[in-house]
């Protein structure tokens, strides 16, 4: 990995331990150099504790429930945000704030430049009346007209508890979501329904047996794959680069 790059993991200290022991298998397969953190701490309070705390030229999150799907997602990204002075994540919306369309960039998988952060003038990664973790940074980057690229979702695998989530009017996301067919995030990772799930995935992706097709459910737009696909690697989809 180069130089001058920080990605941050934080986990609670009841987080499962074969779910974490996965993860850092799947890190170490790709060489992802990520610094765990074991904090009983709200998200957001943490994401602006790194953030502002960071001297690297990226920094970034990945979550211990979201994994890439190979060894390309996470130079790729770094490499994006670099040459575009930026920011990239997880297209993500909050259905229960207003407006419930706001695509934003999720801090569950986030990049960002330093300068790209000051630039946006070091905006919050706390949840407040209008927005959840991490949203106020792309609220910022939509007001200063700043283009960032968020990675949709093509797949998942089950209903969520509460049932399945829209994402404005793309489509829906769930337990076990693929997004641009770049990373995995299992979501709900607190109930035990789903610990296995996470772990299987995981040993498929450092076994090279991982798969979208089949034992994934094709639910999300699936005729907009192959498009989202040529987003990441070229120009960026309509309206979000």
């Amino acid at each position: 990995m180069e130089d001058g790059v920080e990605i941050h993991s934080l986990y609670w200290d009841n987080f499962n331990r074969d779910m974490l022991v996965a993860h850092r298998n799947v890190m170490e397969r790709f060489e992802v150099p990520v610094r765990y953190h074991e904090r009983t701490v709200p998200h957001d309070v943490w994401c602006d504790e790194v953030a502002r705390a960071s001297t690297a030229d990226v920094f970034g999150f990945i979550e211990p429930d979201l994994i890439p799907l190979n060894a390309g997602v996470v130079p790729e990204a770094l490499a994006f945000v670099r040459e575009n002075d930026t920011l990239l994540g997880c297209a993500q919306v909050s259905n229960q704030f207003y407006p419930p369309t706001h695509v934003y960039a999720s801090p569950a998988f986030f990049f960002i430049t330093r300068s790209c952060y000051l630039r946006l003038g070091q905006p919050s990664f706390r949840v407040n009346a209008r927005a959840d973790a991490g949203q106020e940074v792309s609220y910022a980057a939509d007001r200063r007209g700043v283009r960032y690229r968020t990675l949709y979702p093509t797949h998942y695998e089950r209903d969520p508890d509460g049932g399945v989530w829209p994402l404005g009017n793309y489509g829906w996301f769930g337990v076990g979501t693929v997004f641009a067919g770049r990373v995995y995030h299992l979501f709900q990772s607190r109930f035990g329904a789903n610990f296995d799930l996470l772990t299987q995935r995981c040993a498929e992706v450092v076994e090279g047996t991982f798969s979208s097709e089949g034992s994934i459910l094709q639910r999300t737009c699936r005729s907009r794959t192959t498009h989202l696909d040529s987003c990441f690697r070229i120009g960026g989809c309509p309206g979000r680069q």
